[in-house]
């Protein structure tokens, strides 16, 4: 590069990218924001040379407080659901035996109760047996650091998981959305494993299973 002048601005550039990928905090955007985020840029998009191009992040307009801020947001956009990921740590985890069930049995009152002595809100366990989806027992775990009960279910050679927590403060992820019989689902795959999310009555739930999308929403809308 022979102009001297965009040779300081080169360096200056780079400076400035080095500042924002070492030095900025690493802080999780809510994931109300993001979605909201996403919506407004789908109705800003502008085609400039076949390039998606963003007015508000014409360099003349943005300062390095604006730009760690944009920076963070947009790491984090592609990051997996905190939720899902956590369901399906757990849901892997009792695969391979690095955690066991608290409580064994196939009586939905007995789990029931015995989980009631265990958390703050009220937990049913799903009947999911005119599917042969059969009860085993539960336990409770954390997710989002929120106390969960965590339920398992057997059909034939396939593990089902269920997870309810206390839904205060739960931010949705931007997923599928599936509505079935007036019931909004978010529906997710990771690590070879689906996930269907939903909230009820304040509380929400998470199946995890490497049953097929189709078959765990219709367990799940049961």
């Amino acid at each position: 590069m022979t102009c001297p002048l965009c040779k300081l601005e080169l360096e200056q550039e780079k400076k400035i990218d080095s500042l924002i990928r070492n030095n900025i905090p690493k802080e999780k955007a809510p994931y109300i924001l993001k979605e909201k985020l996403l919506e407004q840029m789908g109705g800003q998009e502008e085609e400039r040379g076949g390039r998606f191009v963003l007015p508000f992040l014409k360099p003349a307009l943005i300062g390095i407080v604006g730009a760690v801020l944009i920076f963070v947001l947009f790491s984090s956009l592609n990051r997996p659901f905190p939720i899902y990921s956590e369901a399906v740590k757990e849901h892997i985890q009792f695969l391979q035996d690095k955690i066991s069930m608290d409580i064994f049995s196939d009586k939905h009152l007995e789990v029931n109760r015995w989980l009631q002595t265990k958390l703050a809100f009220k937990v049913m366990t799903p009947d999911l047996s005119s599917q042969g989806v059969l009860l085993q027992g539960a336990r409770v775990c954390e997710i989002k650091g929120k106390k969960t009960a965590y339920i398992m279910y057997a059909k034939n050679e396939h593990q089902v998981s269920v997870f309810m927590f206390d839904a205060k403060n739960l931010g949705f992820p931007k997923a599928k959305r599936i509505n079935v019989n007036d019931k909004l689902f978010y529906m997710d795959r990771e690590k070879g494993y689906n996930s269907v999310l939903w909230l009820e009555d304040g509380i929400a739930c998470v199946f995890v299973s490497d049953l097929s999308e189709a078959e765990l929403l219709h367990l799940a809308s049961l």
